[in-house]
């Protein structure tokens, strides 16, 4: 397992170069990660938006199609939250802790009737999307700050960000304190100790890992941690691939614009 950890650091540092060499084409490939990472987020709940729908809730002026208002409020939402993480991540000391999951939920859940306030569950809902054991409503909270708790400890510190990151995803959605939005502010979370520890990409579990990613959170964290290496093998290979091609593209635009910027 080291060997990965130590593969996709190393990975990890190349890209980095990369991105630092061609900040043009880096600030591009940004936002086309950025884009793919909302789109999988919702589809893992099981709400597919399409890539117009997204670039155009993210358009500046924001589009105001009343058949697309619900959509767009929950997008930008989360892009919000997203950039939220981005900035939580440049702290010297990362401070993991249950007001910080509050302030995720309260940031997907602007302006939506019924999710603009942190209330934990009072229930055990029926029909979720989600299939795994969750604590009962009375256990929500103790369960919720022993595992914000153990995020404090030397053993936490010392682990790979990729252990630390499948440790709070997987931990916080045993806990599943939302009926809405605990899988995103889950994930959100163990981003946010994947971007805090340097790896320069965000994790993304595709859509057509679903039904896997379900059955990882009924299984013990490993499984998670195996779906999450997994995940970022897959997008540095992709990012390897598309940083790999851009002095060719690089070269065919200066050859059609006769070489003129």
């Amino acid at each position: 397992m080291r060997t990965r950890y130590v593969d996709i650091d190393d990975r990890m540092e190349d890209l980095a170069e990369r991105m630092h060499a061609d900040p043009e084409f880096a600030s591009e490939f940004r936002r086309r990660y950025e884009l793919s990472w909302l789109y999988h987020e919702n589809a893992l709940e099981g709400v597919v938006y399409s890539s117009q729908e997204l670039t155009a809730a993210l358009a500046q002026p924001v589009l105001t199609d009343a058949t697309f208002v619900s959509a767009l409020v929950e997008i930008r939402n989360h892009k919000v939250a997203m950039d939220q993480v981005r900035e939580e991540a440049k702290a010297k000391r990362l401070k993991l802790t249950p007001a910080l999951a509050r302030r995720l939920y309260e940031t997907l859940g602007q302006g939506i009737e019924g999710r603009g306030v942190a209330e934990y569950r009072r229930d055990m809902p029926l029909h979720r999307a989600y299939f795994h054991d969750i604590a009962q409503p009375a256990r929500i909270v103790p369960a919720l700050q022993k595992l914000f708790d153990s995020c404090d400890t030397a053993d936490f510190r010392n682990a790979h960000a990729i252990q630390r990151a499948t440790r709070l995803h997987h931990g916080f959605m045993q806990v599943f304190p939302y009926t809405e939005n605990s899988g995103r502010v889950a994930r959100l979370l163990g981003n946010l100790v994947l971007l805090h520890s340097g790896l320069g990409l965000p994790v993304i579990i595709h859509a057509t890992d679903r039904q896997r990613y379900y059955e990882s959170l009924r299984l013990p964290e490993a499984a998670l941690r195996d779906l999450t290496i997994e995940a970022l093998d897959n997008a540095l290979s992709q990012a390897e691939k598309v940083f790999a091609e851009a002095p060719a593209r690089a070269r065919r635009r200066n050859a059609s614009s006769g070489g003129q910027r």
